[in-house]
């Protein structure tokens, strides 16, 4: 299926023309998702269209794009470069209108999911993935009606979205800081009291060290990886090292959930003293 504009040869009310050429387009849906174990790779193709067949090969370039936005500015690929292998061109063969390109994706350090967005890059002489457009008034020789070429102002990209592969549970703890995530920590055990997730604490996990020394701001969010976890009962405890919960004032108050999809396991913040704990069990 193209992913292209087709516009009306004529231009109604002026008399004029529109003329198409040299379209190159993604395939469409524009989107991929794909679940890894980890440390799995795949490759998977993808397509590329053109309107027109020419007698010679083709080749137009691939770009991963690391545009930022957001704030804190976050770029649109997330998945780690050395986790992905994406070819600099693809080749339309002559005669043909379509191509193919192969992305290999491994599935390392995924967390609660990555993207990687590939685009086509621009070309002289050549309509990139239309998403939007304006147009020229070209008047070709002998004629007074103008011909209105297109000028593209999008290129279309495909985005893969990389998600871990969990056969059991996938639980998720979020954590919004009060003013001093210096004090915050928290760990999950299992029914026998092992500890198979943690943050917040020293190398050793005796001590806490909590989460400024990692970057995060007074008032900011934490949100881990996805924890895969079988059947069972397990304990969620978090800590704060003043031992006054995640409390500064009656408008400034932390919070936490740990959930499984959209159910809550537990959940609390405020003045919960040195540490609050909840067993919950998974199915």
């Amino acid at each position: 299926m193209l992913s292209i504009v087709l516009v009306s040869c004529e231009d109604e009310g002026t008399g004029s023309t529109l003329k198409n050429y040299n379209y190159v387009s993604l395939e469409v849906p524009s989107s991929k998702t794909f679940s890894l174990y980890p440390n799995e790779s795949i490759t998977t193709e993808s397509k590329v269209y053109v309107t027109y067949a020419s007698s010679v090969d083709r080749t137009f370039a691939l770009v991963v794009d690391m545009t930022l936005s957001g704030t804190p500015a976050t770029p649109a690929t997330t998945l780690d470069a050395s986790y992905y292998t994406v070819p600099a061109t693809v080749t339309i063969p002559a005669g043909e209108l379509v191509g193919t390109f192969t992305v290999g994706i491994t599935g390392t350090n995924i967390g609660a999911g990555k993207k990687l967005v590939v685009g086509l890059g621009q070309e002289v002489g050549v309509d990139v993935g239309i998403n939007s457009f304006t147009t020229t008034p070209v008047y070709e020789a002998g004629s007074s009606i103008p011909v209105n070429y297109v000028n593209v102002v999008n290129t279309g990209k495909i985005t893969y979205n990389v998600e871990e592969r969990c056969d059991f549970n996938k639980v998720v703890v979020s954590i919004k800081f009060d003013n001093y995530p210096e004090e915050t920590a928290w760990d999950l055990r299992d029914a026998s009291m092992n500890v198979i997730a943690s943050g917040g604490f020293n190398a050793a996990g005796d001590a806490i060290t909590g989460y400024a020394a990692l970057g995060f701001a007074d008032q900011s969010t934490f949100t881990s990886p996805n924890y895969c976890l079988p059947g069972g009962q397990y304990t969620f405890t978090i800590y704060d090292d003043y031992g006054d919960g995640m409390y500064t004032s009656a408008t400034v108050s932390g919070t936490y959930t740990v959930k499984l999809g959209t159910t809550v396991l537990a959940s609390g913040g405020g003045d919960f003293g040195f540490l609050q704990e909840t067993t919950f069990t998974l199915p």
